[in-house]
């Protein structure tokens, strides 16, 4: 399972307790009104992949701010399988989170982050919309929750403009592949999670280690969010699965 990564940094235990936000269940995301229109347009000059990951680094700053104020361990379940959909976005199965069942200041926000994850991570490579949708509402997400906005800020600057260096955007082609039996290769190449560490060169090597070792954690564990072997072949998947080619 995942661990906290360096580059989040977290709040004390006290801080951490205090919530600070408005929260309203019958509202949802009417008070989550920070602007994430920088971050947005930003993102609209990397490649599909790289904004995948970003939508992974944001997320997992929400999960880890509300570390030891739940029980569930589907957040950290999302976030694993997460990663593995940025190999391949068919790696992660539809799934929903039944909204009663996520209530208040703590697992409202987090019943938020999974359900617009889960489209952008699917199904972004066929919806992009999907993916702008789920950058938006992390990064505002992000402002309302996290008691350490001006870390989580320059962090946020960092790791755009890193991205639209390393990852700039490419343009895809549907016809090329219109039965969606290569969705990978159309994405861009492979990122790991190092790349949103500002205080380490991403290392390629390492990325695939990482990516490597999350693909098979995630199905060591049975992790539920994860597609099965015929949810892959389902879906046109004719590589041997929950590996990186070459590895």
């Amino acid at each position: 399972m995942l661990t906290r990564p360096p580059w989040v940094q977290g709040p004390s235990d006290r801080e951490r307790r205090q919530l600070r936000y408005i929260w309203d269940d019958t509202r949802t995301l009417r008070d989550v009104t920070g602007d994430a229109a920088p971050v947005l347009g930003a993102s609209m000059k990397m490649s599909l992949r790289a904004r995948m990951v970003l939508c992974m680094g944001l997320y997992e700053w929400i999960v880890w701010r509300f570390e030891g104020l739940h029980w569930r361990p589907e957040p950290l379940q999302i976030a694993e399988v997460g990663w593995c959909a940025t190999v391949d976005p068919r790696y992660m199965r539809f799934f929903e989170l039944t909204r009663e069942d996520w209530q208040g200041p703590v697992e409202g926000p987090l019943w938020c982050t999974g359900m617009w994850l889960q489209p952008a991570m699917s199904q972004g490579h066929a919806f992009p919309r999907g993916v702008y949708d789920a950058v938006s509402l992390l990064t505002r997400m992000g402002l309302h929750v996290l008691p350490n906005v001006e870390q989580f800020r320059e962090w946020l600057g960092v790791t755009v403009d890193r991205l639209i260096q390393l990852h700039p955007l490419t343009l895809d082609n549907p016809l090329d592949d219109l039965f969606d039996r290569h969705v990978s290769e159309r994405l861009g190449p492979l990122i790991g999670r190092d790349i949103l560490d500002p205080a380490v060169e991403p290392d390629a090597e390492q990325a695939l280690s990482f990516l490597a070792q999350n693909l098979r954690e995630a199905r060591d564990t049975e992790n539920p969010f994860l597609a099965s072997p015929a949810d892959l072949r389902d879906v046109g998947f004719s590589d041997a699965p929950y590996v990186i080619p070459g590895r």
